[in-house]
């Protein structure tokens, strides 16, 4: 049977199995990339409005309140503080864990935003101060996976 009656027929052809090889490359962006490289050096990185002053963690290509461009970025933290919990029972590949792994949302002062991250430490809760323990510097990507966790102060 010819492949044309084969398509206009739904009862034949049910599925069709093929690859089509697709590449795609995604950046991180200005703001993104001054984080990134930020991090690979062990630094934290906010981005900063120079119209109103407003700090963000990670930077933001624009200001969400004046709609002008970030184009300064300067070193923040390291101390942080929680402002969220959860803890994880299953690993990346749906296998339960023996002990959870607790990630932390972590905020800076003075900046909006934060980071969520790995978390550990004596009396970890929501508003203890924590800084980041990074990878050793031979072993940074430029990643935030260059951040190994956050542990107590």
């Amino acid at each position: 049977m010819p492949i044309n009656e084969r398509i206009n027929s739904t009862e034949e052809l049910r599925s069709w199995t093929d690859r089509i090889p697709l590449r795609y490359e995604y950046t991180a962006g200005v703001a993104g990339e001054h984080f990134l490289r930020a991090l690979k050096k062990g630094e934290i990185l906010a981005g900063k409005c120079v119209r109103c002053g407003k700090r963000y963690v990670p930077p933001k290509s624009y200001c969400v309140d004046c709609f002008v461009p970030i184009e300064e970025f300067e070193p923040i933290g390291p101390r942080g503080t929680v402002t969220a919990l959860t803890e994880s029972w299953v690993d990346f590949d749906g296998r339960r864990r023996p002990s959870p792994t607790v990630f932390a949302f972590v905020t800076f002062k003075g900046a909006e935003g934060g980071i969520i991250q790995r978390a550990e430490g004596k009396g970890l809760r929501v508003g203890s101060a924590v800084e980041p323990r990074f990878a050793p510097e031979a072993e940074r990507k430029g990643s935030l996976a260059d951040i190994e966790k956050f542990v107590t102060v």
